[in-house]
């Protein structure tokens, strides 16, 4: 009889009993029931000579004669996973304007009103932006305008996507503008026409909610942004524009009318994620929807677009399936707050209006409610580069050996978010139990458990794969 030895493990049991267990390989399997944990892993007394046979696949147990090969194919696997997360490309983000006609209720950066001056990056600050850009990034370069509101900033957007042109070619950038849309007009649509940008807008759950949480004067945000979202396919193309959604407790039970929002419209995919509790949403609205308020909605809302899906109508829902694809180690599941070491500064750079630069857009919402100087890493004016905090947040992201996260399943697929805990705890790496952070990532991963354990639902997530 062959005798076995376990490679390093972590394990969790499910809401149904059933137990996951992982590997430093980012391998997961899952168990009928704990008991059968001890059988395999303590007494070795399992018989069941299929599971070992997949056990031993997966790097979870090695014979005598096969160990030492077995360590070095996990040891390779380990390094490969970390190897990935660190040569990920960079987003870069641009705050052309703070200004905004909105007055979100959850607004991370406190905005301020269309008409002040005095928030906007000078059209003078183009070339220095576009240095700064060439000399951090390699193409091909994505961009990202956020505000404010980046369309009360148009004629800097243009200037600046003329002289980046010029500059790098067009077949090396992409850019996307984060925008409620309200201010999209013809000369905008026209301008866009067979160029490299896109829009990213927000549709919260349910018109009540949009309209209560993203308000205009005019109080029709939820209409106009339906309206121009039309505009767009109609226009420029249905590739053109993508959708976020922030749950608050106005959007709980919005989430058929989430889906049929997006149907109607004809938009494919969807992101969506709990109010967060950055800058000065913490005080706002984060603190009146819970993790497990945002759960029970989402998997109303999950198992409503995969049925969508088996009768024939087509829906993706992004969170979901990156989460999914860290399970699955697939090269594509590059996602800023699922990176171990984090995706702070190296798989992200925000430029502020003031020129400032930050690691994240996280790191600029506390720095403005915080006034934390320390998270400037520099300006584009200056060529130096103030990294020696930023490297210190960074090494205290690999997450191997990171108290509560070490010893968590779900370690080789989730991440270390050293700006969120900076802002929860005062420190880097927090008190994992007390954390919304991890909380909400466990939550999902654990759901995905739940839902692949139907053969119908795993047939449609794999399908996202390639969608």
């Amino acid at each position: 009889m062959t005798k076995y030895k376990s490679l390093p493990i972590n394990f969790r049991e499910l809401n149904d009993g059933r137990t996951v267990i992982s590997n430093m390989a980012n391998m997961y399997h899952v168990l009928n029931n704990k008991a059968l944990l001890k059988k395999v892993f303590g007494s070795f007394q399992c018989k069941d000579k299929a599971l070992l046979n997949e056990l031993q696949q997966k790097l979870f147990i090695a014979s005598d004669e096969d160990f030492e090969s077995k360590v070095q194919l996990t040891t390779s696997a380990f390094s490969k996973k970390i190897s990935r997360d660190l040569k990920s490309s960079r987003l870069i983000m641009i705050v052309p304007t703070l200004r905004c006609d909105h007055h979100c209720t959850y607004c991370q950066v406190s905005r301020v009103n269309a008409d002040l001056s005095g928030f906007d990056l000078e059209l003078s600050q183009i070339p220095s932006l576009i240095q700064f850009i060439t000399k951090i990034e390699k193409p091909p370069y994505k961009v990202e305008f956020q505000g404010g509101e980046p369309l009360l900033a148009f004629g800097f957007i243009q200037a600046f996507y003329e002289q980046f042109e010029n500059e790098v070619g067009k077949e090396n950038f992409n850019i996307v503008i984060a925008t409620s849309l309200s201010l999209i007009d013809e000369s905008i649509i026209n301008w866009c026409r067979g160029k490299n940008i896109g829009f990213s807008t927000s549709i919260d759950a349910g018109k009540k909610a949009h309209n209560k949480h993203r308000k205009l004067i005019t109080k029709n945000s939820f209409e106009l942004v339906q309206k121009n979202i039309n505009w767009i396919h109609d226009e420029l193309g249905k590739d053109k524009i993508g959708t976020v959604t922030t749950v608050t407790r106005d959007g709980l039970e919005g989430y058929d009318e989430l889906v049929d929002t997006h149907l109607a419209l004809g938009l494919i995919g969807m992101f969506v994620r709990p109010v967060s509790s950055y800058g000065f949403a913490e005080e706002k609205q984060a603190k009146d929807i819970s993790n497990t308020d945002f759960m029970v909605f989402y998997k109303k809302l999950i198992r409503r677009i995969l049925n969508e899906n088996l009768s024939g109508t087509p829906l993706i829902e992004h969170f979901l399936l990156i989460h999914y694809k860290r399970l699955l180690n697939s090269p594509s599941a590059a996602y800023v707050d699922l990176m171990a070491p984090a995706g702070y500064l190296k798989n992200s750079i925000l430029i502020d209006y003031t020129g400032n630069v930050f690691g994240s857009d996280e790191a600029r919402m506390v720095y403005r409610k915080y006034g934390a100087d320390e998270l400037i890493i520099g300006n584009i004016n200056n060529t130096e580069l103030n990294l020696e905090h930023s490297t210190q947040l960074l090494a205290h992201s690999f997450n191997f050996d990171v108290p509560g996260c070490s010893d968590c399943v779900y370690q080789g697929s989730c991440g270390s978010d050293p700006i969120y805990h900076l802002q929860d705890f005062g420190e880097p790496i927090g008190v994992k139990s007390y954390s919304r952070f991890c909380e909400l990532h466990k939550s999902i991963f654990d759901f995905i458990f739940e839902l692949i354990r139907e053969q119908k639902y795993k047939n449609v997530l794999d399908g996202w794969l390639n969608g």
